[in-house]
């Protein structure tokens, strides 16, 4: 059983990156979270004006939330084509249907459960997945049937992950031995799991939470952060671990510096939006003085508001005194708004999304248009790749707890190749294509491209591409004498027809070839 001071032990890369998630974590929810980071820069002596100034700028400042709009475009991509699963000789099993529609015991069904995941290696770099039985909590097996007690898999975010410990067996491979995880998270208790390879330990942990507000990298000079201290342990139960080791991984894109975490996927975007944040605050101040202009008087000076204002000045006053009104010029708001246009192009370069979320009329070449792509498919492709092995060690250990042994056709595929083309660049160039070409078997073989690209349904496509051939250069009268007849099919031959679309064209074929002078020629 660990010591109130073991519990509170945080591993050394989650105190180094802890605050990192919370500012991922905030830009990509956006909203009132965000607000709450305090993420505006705030100027100086602005908390000694009047009022709460400060707090008067992050309410009027909207949030254009660059960060969600990339993490969604990943998704639908990577799950575009949903993932295909072979289950073989399992595929009958009740408990195997149950999982793929129920994998958390909470209703998400495997896609939906790794959309999730796809998320949090966007936003984290990375998660833990536990897969877990709890049929060691039962008393008898009667009692865990009754229960309708299965294994299933539980997703955590690293902030939910306190401490893990990593040990190389003989291998050299390293294991995972030590595993501390906030299963449950309440107003004032935690409920924490501990791991080992022998047993499985639960507390439930008083906790207090403060709001620290500090000069920190992520939230630029006020910075909003929650702070957990745990108290005093109310509760403890202890179970052994049927496995002998511990279930559970830690899923990562692109490694850091400490084994179980990974670097985020959207830290430089998020650091644009924070930039086109505080210029989006500039710009709403800009134009609300330019409407509204600042005026410098003199304290003796009586001025009304309102347009129509009667100003009063003192008779001996100084000329060098005079009222006068301060407001920004127009190309202030003019260069705000083209620094923000830079940062959100810079923001599509570094996710390879320029083709994909840029504006109607955005010049980009084709070469250029489809190296961005290449490189944007490259990406989804290494993200797939992570997830289709991580949904493989999630089977591994469910098939472990329920004592079940797939056979070979067992298998688990992700779409790995994301053909993202622009189609209406495509038909345009094939349209041209055929202005400049018009022999009819590259006509036909444009034709067979267009409808390949515009047709999904592959029954659909198939009769399209199997059925009569349209041309509006050749009409088919019906063939009434073999020199007509061969005529007309060498035609339709050098045109591109089939043997099955010419017979659809010419039905009489079949009684034209059965007298002797058509057969012989």
């Amino acid at each position: 059983m660990l010591t109130d001071k073991e519990i509170r032990k945080l591993h050394d890369g989650y105190t180094e990156y802890s605050q990192r998630w919370d500012y991922y974590h905030r830009s990509y929810v956006g909203g009132e979270e965000y607000k709450q980071g305090h993420y505006l820069r705030m100027y100086l002596n602005e908390s000694a004006a009047p009022g709460d100034q400060y707090g008067q700028r992050i309410t009027n400042t909207a949030l254009q939330n660059h960060v969600k709009s990339v993490v969604h475009i990943y998704r639908s991509y990577l799950f575009r084509n949903y993932p295909t699963r072979t289950l073989g000789n399992l595929i009958n099993l009740p408990e195997v249907q149950a999982f793929v529609t129920d994998v958390d015991r909470n209703g998400t069904d495997f896609d939906a459960f790794m959309k999730s995941l796809a998320d949090n290696l966007m936003v984290y770099g990375g998660g833990w997945i536990v897969v877990d039985k709890p049929s060691y909590r039962a008393e008898n097996a009667q009692q865990e049937l009754e229960l309708g007690i299965t294994a299933y898999a539980s997703m955590y975010t690293p902030p939910n992950v306190l401490d893990w410990h990593y040990e190389p067996d003989i291998s050299g491979r390293n294991r995972l031995v030590y595993l501390k995880l906030v299963e449950h998270s309440g107003k004032d208790r935690d409920h924490i799991v501990v791991w080992y390879e022998d047993k499985i330990e639960r507390y439930i942990v008083e906790k207090t939470t403060t709001d620290r507000y500090a000069n920190d990298t992520y939230g630029a000079d006020s910075a909003q952060t929650d702070i957990v201290s745990y108290g005093k342990i109310t509760g403890y139960e202890e179970h052994e671990n049927p496995l002998g080791y511990v279930p559970a991984f830690c899923v990562i894109t692109d490694p850091s510096g400490h084994n179980g975490i990974g670097n985020s996927q959207i830290a430089d975007i998020a650091d644009t939006q924070r930039s086109i944040y505080n210029r989006l605050s500039e710009l709403e101040q800009a134009i609300r003085i330019s409407g509204h202009p600042t005026l410098v008087k003199t304290p003796d000076t009586k001025a009304a508001a309102g347009a129509g204002a009667i100003i009063n000045i003192p008779e001996d006053l100084d000329p060098g005194l005079f009222p006068q009104l301060l407001q920004p010029a127009a190309t202030t708001v003019d260069g705000i708004i083209k620094a923000i246009e830079m940062d959100v192009d810079a923001i599509d370069t570094m996710s390879h999304t320029k083709g994909i979320r840029g504006s109607v009329g955005t010049p980009m070449s084709g070469v250029a248009l489809q190296t961005e792509m290449q490189m944007l498919n490259s990406r989804l492709s290494d993200i797939a790749d992570v997830l289709q092995e991580a949904e493989y060690k999630i089977w591994r250990l469910w098939f472990d707890w329920q004592q079940i042994e797939p056979d070979e056709e067992f298998d688990v595929n992700y779409e790995k190749s994301f053909d993202i083309r622009d189609r209406h660049s495509d038909i345009e160039l094939m349209r041209k294509a055929v202005e400049l070409n018009s022999d009819p078997k590259f006509v036909r073989a444009m034709r067979k491209r267009v409808a390949q690209m515009l047709i999904d349904d592959e029954a659909e496509l198939t009769e399209v591409l199997d059925g009569p051939v349209v041309d509006a250069g050749m009409t088919h009268p019906p063939v009434t004498s073999h020199t007509d007849l061969i005529v007309h099919m060498r035609e339709m031959i050098d045109a591109g027809y089939t043997n099955e679309q010419i017979n659809q064209l010419h039905p009489e074929l079949q009684q034209l070839f059965a007298t002797p002078e058509v057969a012989t020629e």
